[in-house]
This record gives C-alpha cells, sequence and structure tokens, in this order.
C-alpha cells in the first residue's frame, strides 16, 4: 500500500505514502507505525476502532481513500482531544495492536510534524475533503473529529461553492451566446417579408 500510494501521481496521495513511509523508517519497527497511524486515524474517523474494523470500515470501501482519510483525522483531530478523549484512543489502539500509550503517541507526534514539513496548503484540502466524505459514511461528521465550530459549515460551504460555480459558468456561457449573437452580421440575419 505504501509503494502504491507513493507511486501515485496524486500530489496528495504521493505524500501520504512519504508520511507513512516516514514513521516506518523513522521508528524501523517494520509495519507496526504506519499501522499505529492509521489505526488511531480509523478511530478518530469512527469513534469506535473495533466495530469498525468489525464492520469492514477500516478501509471504508476504497483502502487508499480510508488510509488518506485516516491521515488526515490524525493531522486534524488528534490535537483536538482533551486528555480523557486521547486516553481513550489510546487505549483502542494499544488493545487492538498490542503497543504501548508511549509509542502510539510518538508515532503520532512524528507523523504529525513530518505531515507539516510535506503537506501543502492544497493538499491539507484534500485530505479535509476526504475525511469529510468517510466521516459521513460512518454517520460522523467533520467536526465531530477535529472539534471546530468552522468544520461544522464545512460540508455547506463545499456545496455553496459548487453550487457558485455552476451558477457563474451558466451566466457566463448566457452572456457568450448573446455576445455571439449581436456579433452576427447584418447580412447572416435572416430577411424578414414585410
Amino acid at each position: 500500500m505504501i509503494g502504491n500510494m507513493k507511486a501515485n501521481e496524486n500530489t496528495t496521495i504521493n505524500r501520504i505514502g512519504r508520511v507513512l513511509e516516514g514513521t516506518k523508517l523513522g521508528f524501523m519497527m517494520g509495519y507496526l507505525t504506519p499501522s499505529i497511524l492509521t489505526a488511531v486515524g480509523v478511530t478518530l474517523t469512527t469513534g469506535d476502532l473495533l466495530t469498525a474494523v468489525g464492520g469492514g470500515i477500516a478501509v471504508l470501501g476504497n483502502p487508499v481513500a480510508g488510509v488518506s482519510a485516516a491521515i488526515g483525522a490524525v493531522y486534524f483531530g488528534w490535537k483536538a482531544l482533551n486528555d480523557s478523549e486521547r486516553d481513550a484512543v489510546l487505549k483502542q489502539v494499544s488493545d487492538f495492536l498490542k503497543a504501548g500509550y508511549e509509542l502510539i503517541k510518538s508515532v503520532v507526534n512524528f507523523a504529525i510534524n513530518l505531515m507539516k514539513d510535506l503537506l501543502s496548503a492544497d493538499n491539507l484540502n484534500e485530505i479535509k475533503e476526504t475525511l469529510s466524505d468517510a466521516a459521513e459514511l460512518v454517520g460522523r461528521h467533520l467536526a465531530d473529529i477535529t472539534k471546530s465550530l468552522k468544520d461544522k459549515c464545512f460540508k455547506a460551504g463545499r456545496v455553496i461553492s459548487e453550487a457558485a460555480d455552476a451558477v457563474s459558468k451558466t451566466a457566463s456561457e448566457a452572456a457568450e451566446s448573446v455576445s455571439q449573437r449581436f456579433k452576427k452580421k447584418p447580412s447572416d440575419e435572416p430577411k424578414v417579408d414585410e
């Protein structure tokens, strides 16, 4: 999966693959550290790791989108948690992967710092959209993960922006049609009998 993501033409997916590889190489523990990162993200996205995995929701229908959403959940959601919420996530991931709390926290913090270095504003926006879609698939909202009031309106903002783009395109096409109509020469106009 990491190799496929790193080879992907999409810059955001490529960089997420590099984050996963960075955690793998940075801790020299094989695939345990990317698994920790993904498990934390799935827990943040779904609210319950065991239910998500048991229900086959861990990859959210598309492994690349699922991993991207999970990594986005870590980036946007980890720092939004209070201490007791963080402890609950650590317990779920620790029980599931048999990894210590300090290792899990270290992997998450390492990955967040790596993401800050690798991801552009466009990458982060794309990841946030993927995370929003993944949260909706499991009956949650982006704001449930990020705890941000601004993100309560994230989906509505996307819909409004898309609608505004469609209206703008239609208006532009109408203006072009009218413009073309008036550019016709008098000889192009059909003759009307009096």
